[in-house]
C-alpha cells in the first residue's frame, strides 16, 4: 500500500492541488467534485455547485488539513502576489495562520478578489512517493 492510499479524501486533495502546483482557493472545490461528482451541462461534465456558505463551513477543516501536511514536510504554501512561486518569499508561521484562517484564502470570487496561496511539494513528499 502506497502513501496515497493512507491519505483521507481532505489529505488527497490537498496533495493533488500541491502536485498541480495549484491555489487554496481551489481546493475545497476539488473535494466538492471528487465528493459530490459532477454533472453534465450540455457537452461538458462540471462540477456540482457548492455554496459560499459551504465552503465557509469547510475552511476550518481543511486549513486543519494543510496545517498538518506543512507540519509533516510535505507541502509548503507561498503567496506570489505575481504568480512566479520562485519570486515569493517563503511564509512566516504567522503568515501560514493568518492565510489559512482567511476566507479569501479558501473561496474562489468571481471578480477575482482573493488572496492566491499557492500549494508546492516538498522534497520529501517527492522521496515518499518515489520509494
Amino acid at each position: 500500500m502506497g502513501v496515497w492510499d493512507e491519505l483521507t479524501a481532505e489529505q488527497y486533495t490537498v496533495m493533488i492541488n500541491a502536485v498541480e502546483e495549484a491555489y487554496l482557493n481551489g481546493v475545497v472545490y476539488e473535494y466538492n467534485r471528487r465528493v459530490n461528482g459532477q454533472v453534465k451541462v450540455g457537452d461538458v461534465l462540471v462540477a456540482r455547485p457548492i455554496s459560499e456558505d459551504t465552503v465557509r463551513s469547510l475552511i476550518p477543516r481543511f486549513a486543519g488539513v494543510v496545517a498538518d501536511l506543512l507540519a509533516m514536510g510535505w507541502i509548503e504554501i507561498r503567496e506570489p502576489h505575481n504568480g512566479v512561486w520562485d519570486e515569493a518569499a517563503v511564509m512566516t508561521e504567522a503568515e501560514i495562520a493568518s492565510a489559512l484562517a482567511d476566507p479569501d484564502t479558501w473561496i474562489s470570487h468571481v471578480d477575482g478578489d482573493n488572496r492566491m496561496v499557492m500549494l508546492m511539494t516538498t522534497d520529501r513528499w517527492d522521496q515518499l512517493v518515489s520509494g
